[in-house]
């Protein structure tokens, strides 16, 4: 078959293939074109005047509550607002971009609209590692502002349509409780009844006083514990699909447009054509379904791993050997495990990790680079058999909140439930 008949054939074909499949995943909404959604539109309803961040979006209190903790110490600079509760590398990640802000003298404010909570408005909920963690993402239109402390002048301002608040939050679970193997734990404890005089006391950190009487009241409820905080932007699922779909037709045009050429028999060229489209896209998708496969199994070679608490140290590894006074923020985006080796005593790990930094240099925009760095970390195999010999001391700082370590009845600390037996559970970069 001639060139220019076997091209015309192999485009009808694959945009009607690529037609019918589209019609089954894509939904077509143009909403997004209606002058209420359009950016001079949502710049106004942006820069409303607003008490915080998030008043009036509708959200859950508790929702609305987690993340204004990190927006509004950043929207004035002032690390005196942050909430006791939180990680300690993370609060150190905090303070020390408040510092960058302050040598600047800027103020990071970050105006939030249309907020979607996905996929509910709620938490969603899960545990391991001895912890209880709860995590929400809102789907919103942000701007993101650097705005002078005198004037309120606008240094700069990066405005993102799709944009995505991600908060993370976690709380010790103990051990008694955790035999109950629950989905969520302490969440009927926001409120008891007063031994002394029977009124009803809200719980909202480990010792309460009783309005009432007077009594003082210590429980065995933790607080949540801000993790991690996020924003960013990424494109729909909408249009993800329709990418894919294009990719995916393209190799279809390709592989028929190859085979009505090269194959003088229409039907056995179509039917080629489409065997070989679908080997090209078994190709290209075999590869990532087994590193998703692999990185599973070297998940589960790893005794109580949890992801979660390996960005939390590798957090504070990053920040502790981060000299750069010009660093804004920095976050841990894949961590990629290439190999785990296990001794009786060791676990080592070799990984990727990639991520971003963020840099504000004096009077200049802020830029934000990429990294990929390659690390071996260690860490105890059973980090729960080891334990070192000594007494705890109640002025001793707990390495993960900062509070005064006070251990409970397991040695952990009676605020974030971290085990502080010597440090086995922690994960240490060798290089």
């Amino acid at each position: 078959m001639d060139l220019s008949v076997s091209l015309c054939i192999a485009a009808a074909f694959a945009i009607l293939c690529t037609f019918y499949i589209g019609k089954s995943i894509l939904v077509m909404d143009f909403s997004e074109y209606l002058p209420k959604n359009l950016k001079k539109a949502k710049l106004k309803r942006l820069l409303a005047k607003r008490e915080t961040p998030l008043q009036d979006s509708k959200i859950r209190k508790d929702i609305r509550k987690a993340f204004e903790r990190v927006l509004i110490p950043l929207g004035k600079a002032d690390q005196k607002l942050l909430t006791a509760r939180m990680d300690l590398a993370f609060r150190k990640k905090i303070v020390s971009q408040i510092d960058v802000l302050n040598k600047n003298k800027l103020r990071r404010k970050i105006y939030v609209t249309d907020v979607v909570p996905i996929p509910k408005n709620n938490f969603e909920t899960w545990n391991d590692d001895g912890r209880e963690w709860r995590e929400s993402v809102l789907k919103c239109s942000t701007l993101e502002r650097f705005e002078s402390m005198q004037g309120n002048r606008v240094q700069h301002e990066i405005y993102r349509k799709n944009s995505y608040l991600r908060i993370l939050q976690s709380r010790h679970v103990r051990r008694t409780d955790k035999k109950e193997n629950k989905k969520s734990y302490y969440h009927d404890m926001l409120r008891i009844t007063c031994p002394s005089c029977g009124a009803r006391v809200k719980l909202n950190s480990q010792q309460v006083t009783c309005e009432y009487c007077g009594a003082v009241i210590k429980n065995e409820f933790y607080d949540w514990q801000t993790e991690s905080f996020e924003i960013y932007e990424t494109i729909s699922t909408n249009m993800k699909r329709f990418l894919q779909l294009l990719l995916s037709g393209f190799i279809l045009f390709l592989s028929v447009f190859l085979c009505l050429y090269l194959i003088e028999d229409t039907e056995i060229s179509l039917a080629a054509g489409v065997g070989a489209a679908i080997l090209a896209f078994g190709t290209i998708v075999t590869p990532i379904i087994c590193g998703k496969v692999k990185q599973d199994n070297l998940a589960k070679k790893i005794v109580g791993y949890s992801e979660n608490y390996l960005r939390s140290c590798l957090n504070e590894y990053f920040s502790k050997n981060e000299n750069d006074n010009d660093l804004l923020d920095f976050s841990i985006g894949t961590i990629k495990l290439l190999k785990v080796s296990n001794t009786d005593e060791i676990t080592t790990v070799k990984s990727e990790v990639y991520g971003t930094k963020t840099f504000l240099p004096e009077n200049k925009k802020p830029f934000t680079k990429k990294f990929k760095k390659k690390l071996t970390m260690q860490r105890a195999r059973y980090p729960e058999k080891r334990k070192s010999d000594g007494e705890f001391f109640a002025e001793k700082e707990c390495p993960s909140c900062g509070a005064t370590f006070l251990p409970d009845e397991n040695g952990c600390c009676s605020y974030c439930g971290y085990s502080f037996h010597g440090d086995s559970e922690k994960w240490k970069i060798k290089s």
